[in-house]
This record gives C-alpha cells, structure tokens and sequence, in this order.
C-alpha cells in the first residue's frame, strides 16, 4: 500500500470544494478564457488572484494551460510558471493539468454519479460536479490511507481504492522479430 496520503491531499480536496462553490454561486465562467477556465478558476482560489489578472499573466506566454503546463520550468522567470507551480504548491501535479482541463481523470470519474457519466468540460454545473467528486476521492484515499476498510461513500457509492495494475516500462520485449531486449 502507498504511504498515507499527506495533509497536501486534504488542502487540495478543500481548494477543489472552494472552486466548486464559488463557481456554484455565480463566479463568471468561460472555458476559453485563461482565468475563468476550469483551471483559471483553481488558481483564483490557490492565489486570490482575478480571473482577469491571471488571463493577463497567461497569455504573456503562448498556448493554453495544456501548452503551458507541457513547457513549465520553475526556473524560467515567466509568470504563467509563477502561478503553475503555486497550483502544485497546492497538491495538483503537472500532469493533472490537462485532465483537469478536460475533466477527464478517470480516478475522478469512475465515482460519478451514474446519471452524470459524460461531462461537458466546457460547462460549469459538469466542471463543479468534477471538482467537487475529485475533492470527495482525495478525502476517500487519505480516510482509507488512515483506517483501511472504514465504511465510506463517494456519489452514494461505497469506496474502495482502485487496484492499481503494474507498470511494465522494464519489461524485456521477448518478441525474437524485435531483435533487442527492451
């Protein structure tokens, strides 16, 4: 079993819960713009920063979030890495970006409700539904992490953490066609 997930997991699940209810309760929506897009809005929450601002600071390098988060270099002076690398002060890993984007992790998404199985990345209730379900798995795996077996439920659902399947990166490619190992 992984260590116990750390006190960054339940800071971001508390981050994630915040974005959801802000953008719940009015806060302006637009997918194609870099603040208010469902990471502009994380990092308003991260930062305290407008969406406006951070749209400003983002599009000083080309690219969307995707774009940004593939050329990322803590060192490189350029705001829009300011403000990734606080996102992943935060918890978020570099390559969550993009399925945050695109609401598309499947540890997400295999604990939403039945009814909700296809989300629209573009549309605000799907982005708070997402964030508010990612929230729920990183409370479920620290609560797990802590007291194996303890009853919990996500979405009406009970939890229980995924089987993680093993990464065969090192395996020796025994096909004789090939010519080489792996």
């Amino acid at each position: 079993m992984e260590a116990p997930l750390t006190q960054l997991t339940l800071n971001l699940a508390a981050r994630l819960r915040e974005t959801a209810e802000r953008l719940r309760t009015g806060a302006p929506y637009r997918w194609t713009h870099q603040g208010r897009c469902n990471l502009g809005h994380l990092v308003q929450t991260v930062t305290g920063l407008a969406g406006a601002d951070i749209h400003r600071l983002a599009i000083q390098s080309e690219g969307e979030w995707v774009d940004h988060a593939a050329n990322y270099c803590e060192t490189s002076g350029r705001p829009v890495d300011a403000l990734l690398t606080d996102v992943m002060r935060c918890g978020v890993r570099l390559d969550e970006i993009a399925d945050l984007e695109r609401l598309a992790d499947a540890r997400v998404l295999r604990w939403l409700p039945a009814s909700r199985r296809f989300l629209d990345y573009r549309q605000r209730d799907d982005v708070v539904l997402y964030f508010e379900t990612w929230a729920s798995v990183l409370e479920a795996e620290h609560r797990w992490a802590m007291r194996p077996g303890d009853a919990v439920t996500i979405n009406g659902r009970p939890y229980s953490p995924q089987k993680r399947t093993p990464s065969l990166e090192n395996a020796l490619d025994e096909n004789p066609a090939s010519g080489h190992a792996a």
